[in-house]
């Protein structure tokens, strides 16, 4: 009886013995995945790419895409590896080629924000960020210490956008961009010293604008107008405005802008048959002075002044009217 009981000991001892290091695997895993979860924290979900690209406002980024993770409407939050600190809210707005476009909307820390550059490897989290934000306060609730953007018309709000940044690009622009490109239209008439006749013809305008201070702009602006039945019924008159303009923003209500503007236009005018007498009598030499006498009255440079006004229709997009000495003109515009 008692070789059975010894027998019986020793086994137990032995199959202690060989569970040691089994429970001692276990436990590691278990401290592993602790310490894994306590690594990711908050931050999990973040993927990484590298930016590849910034603008000269510092609010345009391109990014690769490397993951094929970033998609047109996405908003992300821009991670520093360093300190798996937040640095911005962004929107993508465009894919292509293995790269990602985006626009900063808000600017959460801007020491983080100074340390971006070409060729940074940074963290991205797609839609809701809100855990990047979360503090535990003394009675172990949570609150939630970041800015929102609480509607689309913050993406029209020049306050919320990069509203934290302590000054960090900031500037007294209404219109943040550089450039505002716009193509319009309106009509061109007058009347001819032959017979009195009216000519009307539709005038198709270019203008490119450069805001080269804080609100001030400088503008070029091509029309061109073609006339047809001056000075007879089977030829054409082509009409250029050539006009340059000095202009100043002011912000209106319902995201509009007021931009009054001073400048200088010249007509050009091209019609080679005008003026040329049909034969070598006196009444064939009298239409044609006053074709050209016509002409000479188009062609002239003149001082103009007016007021632009601008209509925001979506972020980038607006409804633009000239009203001015100059022209009567309505189109679309894009700044950028």
């Amino acid at each position: 009886m008692r070789k059975c009981t010894d027998y019986l000991f020793v086994n137990l001892i032995c199959l202690f013995v060989c569970a040691l290091p089994y429970s001692s695997v276990i436990s590691q895993d278990l401290l592993d995945d602790i310490n894994a979860q306590t690594t990711l924290g908050d931050n999990a979900g973040t993927f990484s790419e590298t930016v590849k690209i910034i603008s000269r406002s510092g609010k345009i980024f391109i990014l690769s895409n490397s993951n094929q993770m970033l998609n047109k409407g996405d908003f992300i939050t821009l991670i520093l590896k360093e300190d798996k600190g937040p640095i911005a809210r962004a929107v993508v707005a465009k894919t292509h080629d293995g790269n990602a476009g985006i626009k900063a909307l808000k600017v959460y820390s801007l020491a983080r924000w100074k340390a971006l550059r070409k060729d940074l490897d940074i963290d991205i989290k797609k839609g809701d960020d809100s855990s990047l934000f979360k503090k535990k306060v003394e009675n172990n609730a949570t609150t939630n210490d970041r800015p929102t953007i609480e509607n689309e018309e913050d993406l029209f709000n020049d306050t919320v956008i990069l509203e934290d940044s302590n000054g960090f690009y900031k500037d007294k622009r209404h219109i943040k961009p550089d450039n505002v490109v716009s193509a319009g239209w309106d009509q061109y008439s007058f009347v001819s010293d032959v017979d009195q006749s009216k000519f009307v013809g539709n005038q198709w305008n270019f203008a490119w604008a450069f805001q080269f201070a804080d609100n001030y702009w400088i503008e070029g602006l091509y029309g061109n107008t073609t006339i047809d039945g001056f000075p007879d019924d089977s030829f054409q008159t082509v009409i250029n405005n050539f006009t340059a303009r000095v202009k100043y923003t002011f912000k209106a209500p319902l995201y509009s802008y007021f931009i009054p503007y001073i400048g200088i236009q010249s007509y050009q005018v091209s019609s080679p048959e005008a003026g040329i007498p049909v034969s070598d009598t006196d009444a064939a030499k009298e239409v044609a002075q006053r074709e050209n006498d016509t002409l000479n009255k188009l062609r002239q440079t003149n001082l103009v002044v007016g007021v632009t006004v601008l209509r925001r229709l979506v972020p980038g997009w607006f409804l633009k009217a000239d009203l001015g000495t100059d022209i009567l003109s309505f189109g679309f515009a894009i700044e950028f």
